[in-house]
């Protein structure tokens, strides 16, 4: 059975996220960057800011000189990925598998579908019209019989929206003129040394090496050079992987004002640790990995996360490594205005059981029981009936 994958992406979906909430911004050049930080690097950039110019890792304050009329907006990540779940809600009526390249992108596979919702290039379109008429999100779609020239295909989109469809047997012919520095995949191999080997060779489009026998290219490449030539060719075998769904407890908490107090912040992190241990213990989970995310001031995160020997759901094991996790994110003394904390890896308790009932090895630590208790009261009081000291301002 012939393969249909779909690369779908939407280009510039920080932008266009934007754009779909603020009419203003359409049909001019905006790019997203720190607006609080004068020395930011560009991170994105619309059609109309690239015809001025702009490029993607140019000081911001460069980009305002190069064009004046420049509209910057914030990166927002927590509106990225609750976008880029809309988007994937969205296409899974259509798509029985897909596979999330980054936000915004995803690809689909169509293969066997014809008969339930028509000839694959129908249910492109259909998407593309769906996103572009209920979400205002524009996208590029390329439909191939595999995820490389599907990606590629979708890449040379640069008017959305547009499907482009390469049939089978098209694919050499459509990748030949391409440069070599679009593949997507070229990362997978020692890049450095390959694009310079290439380059030395001439070889700089996937004709190019596609004209070269395996033989030679793998004297002058070694490893690399089975799979850059399958890539030439329009050869590759990589399935669409499913996302695997792993149930996971989050918290977060918005500062305002934004706080940059050591003491303080550790506070409001306890008390996200409360909510997801009490969560934790009342559904009878336990859990191994951790997560802490803070995003400062000038819009820049900061991640650290770290997974436990053994499983657990008691404050007492977990606040010593949320301690280190917080002093791993907050290097930069920028105020923070937004703290996450997600647990993960979540296994059903398992429990020792003592020889003698009267042991007292059977009596939990104290400060088990002392959780225990707080549970128990703020079950019946409310969650603001009992508080530490360290979590008062």
């Amino acid at each position: 059975m012939d393969r249909h994958i779909v690369c779908l992406q939407i280009p510039a979906f920080r932008i266009t996220l934007a754009r779909a909430a603020d009419s203003a911004l359409r049909n001019r050049p905006v790019a997203v960057a720190p607006i609080h930080a004068p020395r930011a690097l560009i991170r994105e950039i619309s059609i109309e800011a690239s015809c001025e110019g702009l490029q993607p890792g140019m000081p911001i304050a460069l980009g305002r000189l190069i064009c004046p009329g420049l509209q910057v907006i914030p990166p927002d990540s927590s509106l990225t990925h609750a976008a880029h779940h809309e988007l994937q809600r969205h296409i899974s009526s259509l798509a029985p598998v897909w596979e999330s390249i980054r936000p915004g992108s995803l690809f689909l596979d169509l293969t066997g579908t014809t008969r339930l919702f028509g000839p694959p290039i129908d249910t492109a379109t259909r998407i593309s019209r769906m996103l572009a008429h209920q979400q205002g999100w524009p996208s590029t779609i390329g439909l191939a019989g595999n995820k490389l020239v599907s990606h590629l295909a979708a890449a040379t989109l640069t008017n959305p929206p547009q499907v482009l469809l390469i049939h089978s047997g098209d694919e050499q012919s459509f990748l030949a003129p391409l440069p070599t520095l679009s593949l997507p995949g070229l990362h997978g191999v020692h890049t450095s040394r390959v694009l310079q080997r290439l380059e030395d060779l001439n070889l700089r489009t996937l004709g190019a090496i596609a004209s070269v026998s395996l033989t030679h290219l793998q004297a002058v490449l070694g490893a690399p050079a089975n799979l850059l030539h399958d890539w030439a060719l329009g050869i590759d075998s990589s399935p669409v992987h499913s996302p695997i769904a792993q149930p996971v407890i989050e918290r977060s908490t918005h500062l305002d004002p934004d706080e940059v107090d050591d003491r303080f912040l550790l506070g409001r992190l306890y008390q996200l640790l409360e909510q997801i241990c009490a969560t934790l213990r009342q559904r009878q989970r336990m859990c191994r990995h951790i997560l802490l995310t803070v995003h400062h001031s000038d819009h820049v995160e900061q991640a650290a996360q770290e997974t436990l020997p053994h499983s657990t759901y008691w404050e007492a094991d977990l606040q010593p490594v949320l301690t280190r996790l917080f002093y791993r994110c907050f290097r930069r003394r920028v105020r923070l205005t937004r703290l996450k904390l997600e647990v993960s890896q979540l296994e059903p308790p398992v429990q020792q059981l003592s020889l003698f009932s009267e042991s007292e090895a059977g009596i939990p630590p104290r400060a088990h029981r002392l959780s225990l208790a707080l549970d128990h009261i703020r079950a019946k009081f409310g969650d603001h009936a009992l508080s530490w000291g360290r979590t008062l301002p």
